[in-house]
């Protein structure tokens, strides 16, 4: 059984391929009967370590949208190629 997935809102920032790319190596790890190497767990936690951060980065920048002023605009330019 499938379960729909939420739709997160897109900041710029890679965070869903980021989470996508956890669930597989999660998922891969526990169809198996081997334990994980260290340089499994190791990819496991860095990715974990880049999905804290960029949500941190998006607290930061919904925090600084609430609290401009209505003449103010904040630009944040994204490399979406490739």
């Amino acid at each position: 059984m499938q379960y729909p997935r939420l739709q997160e809102p897109d900041h710029g920032l890679p965070l869903v391929q980021l989470k996508e790319r956890r669930r597989e190596l999660v998922i891969a790890l526990r169809r198996r009967p081997d334990p994980p190497t260290a340089h499994e767990l190791m990819e496991i936690a860095a990715i974990q370590h880049a999905i804290s951060a960029f949500e941190d980065v998006i607290v930061d920048l919904d925090a600084a949208s609430d609290t401009q002023s209505p003449g103010s605009t904040l630009f944040l330019v994204t490399d979406r190629s490739g």
